[in-house]
C-alpha cells in the first residue's frame, strides 16, 4: 500500500513539475510514473531523479513542494486523531 503522504508528495511535485520549462523530462516522467503505479520500486527511482536535478533547481522545487503541502489544510486534519469524526479535536 502506498503512503497517502507519498501520495501527496509526488502529486504536488507533479503540478510544480508541470509549471517548469527547464525540467528534465527523465524526472517529470518517473513522477508521472510513480504516481501512476504507486510501485516502491518507481517511488525510489522517482525520488532518485529529483535528487539528480541541478542543486538550485531542486531547492526551489521542494519548497514550491513543501509550501503546498503546508498549506494543505485536507491533508492535515487527514492526520489529526480524531478524524473520523469520533471525538473532539481539542
Amino acid at each position: 500500500m502506498t503512503d497517502p503522504v507519498d501520495l501527496r508528495f509526488f502529486t504536488s511535485l507533479q503540478k510544480v513539475l508541470a509549471r517548469t520549462d527547464t525540467v528534465d523530462t527523465a524526472c517529470r516522467d518517473a513522477v508521472e510514473r510513480a504516481l501512476a503505479t504507486g510501485m516502491p520500486e518507481d517511488l525510489r527511482i522517482a525520488r532518485e531523479r529529483v535528487h539528480a536535478l541541478p542543486t538550485e533547481f531542486r531547492e526551489r522545487v521542494l519548497a514550491q513542494v513543501h509550501a503546498a503541502m503546508a498549506s494543505d489544510l485536507s491533508a492535515i486534519w487527514d492526520m489529526m486523531p480524531t478524524r473520523s469524526g469520533a471525538g473532539r479535536p481539542n
